[in-house]
């Protein structure tokens, strides 16, 4: 394995040698791009770009209710309090995270991994609390028999084998359907170009943000000892390197002359290689860019179509897979054809202003889609204790009041549909 290493062209930062392919896969992830960054996970957030991107993945995954729902004898989901993994979803998962702290971090492994691994810990054979694994500290091995386990290696260093029934895996993008594929080593280039971009523009404004330059000695001067030149370099290094010398006269000693190397930031299109990479990276984590404040990004008529784009091209595929993972994973089967359900309310994240909600609230009493106490509980309001406002009003507008629903045609009446006529 040794010699593959090699090959990739790489060399493993710890001590411990590369035995295994998940060892290589790992020591690939500490490669060094073409563009002679480091990337992974860890020095990927530290890009303005990918660090938003996470973000906005994590917490819209964490910031809405996660419930259990039941489906009651009419068929409508309602909430089911009483079930065990309510409050875990929705409130406690472990003994020092909150549901939306647990949320987060999941988010997090599965934009920048995409894999979370759940450790299910079981009391009595139901699921008692929640632990998130970290995802380079999982390997996912498949048998012959095609049965799953999850070997896990624990800060100690100790190494478990975990039947698949104790692990909720949330898997990304995958071509296996095992393990998700790695987001950031699938998009290291871009990942590389943005470090090395940034790492270009710390160093020209550390310089004096100005141009580089030659210092050379005059036609017919005495050749300069190695002395005299250590002593050049710390003259200029003190008198012109840093922003704070930007544009100050050096006297050069020793018969020296600048030659100046005319070669800007806007020259190299730095400004512009930062703005395209923010819309590479943005790509390859499927978020708007005006999401993470690309200025001059695709603007929108409202934001509720903004949020609403948001939601259905970026957050909704990863809701969806955490809820059927969720279900799939932590309810038994006689619970799924019970009726039981996990869901995430997205609700909150496309209400609109006062007027907007006012307006549709209006519209649904109106055709009868709605009670009153629906709307209240939509505005986090007490329930009335009207008997009038569990019922649903008939559409005034059709109808005209409560009253006024039409009576089943009479039988002496008929429609003539040849020469449409009403025969009585």
């Amino acid at each position: 394995m040794g010699s593959i290493a090699q090959f990739f062209g790489f060399e493993r930062k710890s001590a411990e040698p590369i035995t295994t392919s998940v060892d290589l896969l790992r020591a690939i992830g500490d490669a060094r791009t073409s563009a002679g960054e480091t990337v992974n996970e860890f020095t990927a957030l530290q890009v303005s770009a990918v660090m938003c991107c996470a973000r906005v993945i994590a917490e819209g995954l964490a910031q809405v209710p996660c419930k259990v729902y039941k489906e009651d004898g009419a068929g409508s989901p309602v909430e089911a309090k009483d079930h065990p993994l309510y409050f875990l979803l929705n409130r406690k998962p472990n003994d020092w995270q909150t549901s939306f702290e647990f949320r987060e971090q999941i988010g997090l492994h599965l934009a920048l991994r995409f894999n979370a691994y759940i450790y299910k810990n079981k009391v009595n054979g139901r699921v008692a609390e929640l632990y998130a694994l970290q995802p380079n500290a999982v390997e996912v091995k498949q048998h012959d028999d095609l049965t799953i386990t999850y070997l896990v290696t624990f800060k100690s260093g100790r190494r478990v084998e975990i039947p698949a029934d104790d692990i909720w895996h949330i898997k990304g993008p995958s071509l296996d359907g095992i393990t998700g594929l790695n987001a950031v080593q699938l998009a290291c280039k871009t990942i590389g170009l943005a470090q090395a971009t940034e790492t270009f523009g710390s160093k020209l404004f550390e310089n004096g943000a100005r141009p580089g330059g030659m210092l050379t000695t005059r036609p017919g001067a005495q050749q300069l000892t190695q002395e005299q030149r250590n002593e050049i370099k710390k003259l200029w290094a003190e008198q012109h390197s840093g922003a704070t010398n930007a544009h100050k006269t050096i006297m050069l000693p020793f018969d020296l002359e600048f030659t100046p190397v005319h070669s800007t930031a806007n020259e190299a299109q730095w400004i512009e290689n930062r703005k395209f990479l923010i819309e590479e990276i943005c790509r390859f984590f499927r978020v708007q860019p005006i999401m993470v404040m690309q200025s001059g990004a695709t603007s929108y008529a409202s934001v509720e179509q903004l949020f609403l784009n948001h939601l259905m091209h970026t957050l909704m595929p990863w809701y969806e897979r955490f809820e059927q993972s969720a279900e799939v994973s932590l309810l038994t089967r006689q619970e799924l054809l019970d009726g039981y359900s996990i869901k995430l309310s997205a609700n909150a994240l496309l209400r609109a202003s006062h007027a907007e909600r006012a307006t549709f609230y209006q519209t649904m009493r109106s055709i009868g889609a709605m009670t009153a106490n629906e709307v209240r509980a939509k505005e986090d309001m007490p329930r009335s204790n009207d008997p009038t406002a569990d019922q649903l009003a008939p559409a005034a507008n059709i109808f005209g009041g409560a009253n006024k629903a039409p009576n089943s045609a009479s039988p002496a009446t008929s429609q003539n549909n040849n020469n449409n006529e009403v025969e009585k």
